[in-house]
């Protein structure tokens, strides 16, 4: 985070996501519920895309580090 606290270092600031949100129930509020949970679906698909990227370069780096630091004798 910032300084004052206000706005994360990643991503939107706290006023920017509440005016995103209201945009985005307004948008979705016409669709049905099947198409409602097929867009969910799809968030939660990126969101664990994500997660396995991030895990994938902790991964990497953990296996670099201990390479760096094995001394072989």
């Amino acid at each position: 985070m910032r300084p004052n606290g206000d706005t994360p270092a990643v991503g939107l600031s706290h006023a920017g996501f509440d005016h995103l949100r209201t945009q985005l129930v307004d948008l979705v509020e016409p669709l049905n519920d099947q198409q409602l949970l097929s867009l969910a679906d799809g968030i939660h698909e990126l969101l664990r895309q994500r997660r396995a990227l991030r895990q994938h370069h902790v991964e990497r780096l953990r296996h670099r580090l201990n390479e760096e630091t094995s001394f072989d004798i």
